[in-house]
């Protein structure tokens, strides 16, 4: 978790898919951020994609924080008795039952460029749908006509195979920060799925296929 500068001003965001509105959080920029259309309708657009096509909706959200760049977060770990704090840098952040929080530097290049697999804003809003299960843990609440049998075999397939080509520095379409749990590996698929999915229906078919069953979409074909 981090800290928010007390100096930020308020802002609605309208934020439903279909036109982007009826729905409303509220969306802050921090560190000297003005708001903007396009800051507004960036953000929107690119979230919605996750959730055009199904009922799915981001019911556990409840701001969207967009700093002007990457941003400084502390982290806690524990280990026994042992509780070690450390202050990293991030380029967004999405937390359970709380705010998606958006470098907007990050979040035009993910916009900007479509191709190359990486987008902060799928990442993080792909945890929030993620958390509407209960749990981020990489199991989100499912198609009705998935099984979590399936799921959880091609999922947990991928993440071991994904573990050991990453912990033997070979490269992959999914992104390395994938290797970090299951949570971060559905993540990352979800950004590669938009981005480079002619690339992660080749090399990972089982995880394409569920993914286009939950988001009911299949972009290898757009």
């Amino acid at each position: 978790m981090t800290s928010v500068a007390p100096a930020f001003r308020n802002h609605k965001f309208s934020f439903d898919k279909g036109e982007l509105g009826m729905h409303e959080n509220l969306m802050t920029c921090v560190n000297g951020l003005e708001i903007s259309e396009e800051i507004r309708v960036s953000i929107a657009a690119q979230a919605c994609l996750l959730v055009v096509n199904i009922d799915t909706w981001y019911d556990n959200l409840t701001t969207v924080l967009v700093y002007p760049g990457a941003f400084k977060s502390r982290q806690t770990q524990h280990n026994g008795y042992v509780v070690v704090e450390r202050e990293i840098v991030r380029t967004g952040e999405s937390w359970s039952r709380g705010p998606v929080i958006l470098s907007w530097t990050h979040s035009q290049q993910g916009a900007a460029n479509d191709t190359d697999g990486h987008n902060v804003v799928f990442h993080e809003f792909a945890h929030q749908i993620d958390d509407l299960s209960g749990r981020t843990d990489g199991v989100p609440n499912l198609d009705p006509k998935q099984k979590y049998s399936d799921w959880a075999r091609v999922f947990d397939t991928a993440y071991k195979k994904h573990v050991r080509l990453v912990q033997n520095g070979r490269s992959t379409v999914i992104d390395a920060y994938g290797a970090e749990g299951y949570e971060e590996f559905f993540a990352v698929s979800v950004e590669v799925f938009f981005e480079r999915p002619v690339a992660l229906k080749h090399e990972e078919p089982d995880v394409y296929e569920q993914l286009s069953t939950l988001f009911q979409l299949d972009p290898s074909s757009w």
